[in-house]
Parts: C-alpha cells; sequence; structure tokens
C-alpha cells in the first residue's frame, strides 16, 4: 500500500511495510498493562468492547531536492519475532518503494527515529544493507545506548546490527537540527534515549512524523499512558504531551507510525487531552505488487545528500506560521 502527497515542493509517499488484520491484530491489554501504568479496569472503561491495536507500520519516502530520503523501514522480509503467522503480513517496504516508482538503490538516505526492530530492521534483514548507497541518521544517544552493556532487550539484535551495516555510513544527530535539506530533528526522548520526531517543511508547509510518541488514538485522549517498551515513562510522556499540544495549536500535519494506513492526521484539544482525525480513510488492499524497476540513483546524488547532512548538522530549525500540506494531489494505491 502507497499513499503519495505534496508538501510544499517535496513529493511524499506513504508506504506500508506491513499491518496485521484480525485475528492477528495484537491485544491492548499487551500495550497498556498495569505495569506500565494502565490499570485494567481503567482500560476497559474506555475501550468500548475493543480489544486489540489496529497497528501500522507506515515509513515515509521523502523525495527531496538531493536525493531520495527514507523515514524508518519497517519490520522487513522474514521476521519471525512476533510469530509465524505475522511473518507474511510484514517486510512489504520494497514492494511498496517498487510500487512508487523506486528501487532500494535510489534511497540516497534513511533517517531512523529510533532503533527498534519495527523502524530498523527493514533495512538490515537481509545481513547486509538493503540500501547499498543510502546514508543512515540516528540520533547520538540512541547509537550510544544500543552499543552499550545496559542496552538489553528484543530490540537489540537488529539494533546493533543497523549500527554494524551502516558503519561510517551512520551520522550521529542531535535534537533541534537540520541534518538534511527540508528535515529537522525535534526532542521527542523517552520511548528510548535517542527517540527523535521529524518535521518536514518546505514551502510554508510542515509535517511532524512523531515515530511511537503514541501507537493508538488512546494515547491521545489518555496522553500519560505508557507502554511496556517506554524506556522512560515519565519523559515519554512529556514528550508525548509537548508533540501533541505544539500538532493541535499549529494545525500540524501529522504523520504517525503506528496508526492505521496511512497514518496522516491533525490533532485536536479536548480538554486536557487530545483527539486524533485521521487525513484519510484506510486504503483498500494493495494489488500485487510488480517486480523492483532498475535502480536510478546515482552515487553523485547519495555523496551529494551526505554531504549536505554534514553541512547542516549544526543548524537549528525556525520559522512560525507555516500551515498543512496541501493534499490535493494525493494518491493511493
Amino acid at each position: 500500500m502507497i499513499y503519495s502527497f505534496p508538501l510544499g515542493s517535496l513529493s511524499c509517499v506513504v508506504i506500508s511495510d506491513g499491518q496485521p488484520k484480525p485475528p492477528w491484530e495484537p491485544p491492548l491489554a499487551e500495550f497498556f498493562t498495569p505495569e506500565s501504568g494502565v490499570p485494567s479496569e481503567e482500560l476497559c472503561a474506555v475501550t468500548h468492547g475493543r480489544s486489540s491495536l489496529a497497528l501500522g507500520y507506515n515509513c515515509l519516502c521523502v523525495r527531496t531536492p538531493d536525493g531520495l530520503v527514507l523515514l524508518d523501514t519497517g519490520l522487513g522480509k522474514r521476521f519471525f519475532g512476533y510469530g509465524p503467522q505475522i511473518e507474511p503480513l510484514v517486510g512489504v517496504l520494497t514492494d511498496g518503494l517498487a510500487t512508487a516508482g523506486y528501487g532500494a538503490a535510489d534511497v540516497a538516505a534513511v533517517v531512523f527515529t529510533h532503533l527498534h526492530q519495527d523502524h530498523s530492521r527493514g533495512a538490515t534483514w537481509r545481513g547486509e544493507s538493503v540500501f547499498p548507497t543510502a546514508s543512515a541518521y540516528a540520533h547520538a544517544a540512541e547509537v550510544a545506548y544500543w552499543s552499550s552493556a545496559a542496552a538489553t532487550g528484543p530490540h537489540l539484535e537488529s539494533a546493533r546490527q543497523a549500527i554494524r551495516l551502516f558503519g561510517e555510513r551512520l551520522h550521529r544527530f542531535r535534537h533541534d537540527e537540520e541534518i538534511l535539506p527540508n528535515v529537522r530533528t525535534v526532542e521527542s526522548a523517552g520511548h528510548t534515549p535517542g527517540h527523535t520526531a521529524i518535521l518536514l517543511e518546505s514551502r510554508g508547509e510542515r509535517l511532524l512524523c512523531t515515530g511511537d510518541s503514541f501507537y493508538d488514538p488512546l494515547q491521545l485522549t489518555h496522553p500519560d499512558w505508557c507502554t511496556p517498551w517506554d524506556l522512560d515513562a515519565t519523559r515519554s510522556a512529556r514528550s508525548r504531551r509537548r508533540l501533541l499540544a505544539w500538532a493541535a495549536d499549529e494545525n500540524l500535519l501529522v504523520h504517525a507510525y503506528h496508526l492505521p494506513f496511512p497514518g496522516l492526521g491533525t490533532v485536536k484539544r479536548a480538554g486536557a487531552a487530545f483527539t486524533w482525525s485521521p487525513l484519510a480513510p484506510e486504503a483498500p488492499e494493495a494489488p500485487e505488487a510488480p517486480e523492483a524497476p532498475e535502480a536510478t540513483a546515482s552515487t553523485r546524488s547519495n555523496r551529494k545528500l551526505a554531504a549536505a547532512g554534514r553541512r547542516r548538522a549544526s543548524r537549528c530549525p525556525g520559522g512560525d506560521g507555516c500551515r498543512n500540506g496541501d493534499m490535493s494531489d494525493k494518491r493511493q494505491v
């Protein structure tokens, strides 16, 4: 599934790496637990009989003046970590790229919001880089944590594999930096030490990509709810509230990685909480993907993008009064 739309001068495509359907959707009770601060009776009181999460994996591909940028990469193929029944339902990012007219070698840069396996493994599942000429970007604290002896859990292998495979092509950024043309980092740590939101901006139009700041609309109506995967729950909730308030007050277009495809919408205030308004309906079933086209990216373009990232690494974003992207030229497949 792909969903195309413009943002100023940028061409954007949401590309699904998969979205499990019933009965394979994950249970809500595994995401919002008493251990993560959500009493079972409180969860039951607001779900109105809903028992599962409509969990998507919405990667974002952006054509910038200097090359093709991919925000997060999904789980990748041959992933059995959630059980064999899930494996055929995920790992379709490269098929979606082909549907959009791109090959893996066309990707000049991969930007990771963080290094959990459902965001990084799509770039490394082969045991070698899936995007052979791409540079990669991750927060310095994210790389440091997953490289340390303190890191544990199911995401460790994929995170370290991404760090190892990209090697010298992995650029470590800080928050509040323009790392590539039209691509700026926004502090949203807590879910992981270096979890980062991404702000895309072009010709006065903005898109806020929130990564794993929230998994479900329940975390807008209950912004203090955390999950077992938030390493620092207090900081995660604080980051989520700050992003949601910003998105609501400035009417930002928002890209939510885990909400149902394509994960685009807007946020409104509702008292001390927020609500989510999807901008587009869920896509129909994807057609059979064609064979991947011949790669068209040049090494020169990729080098240009990497150099631009190094030049802009110390520049902070700025500018207010921007408006959302014009969605009139959208395309859904």
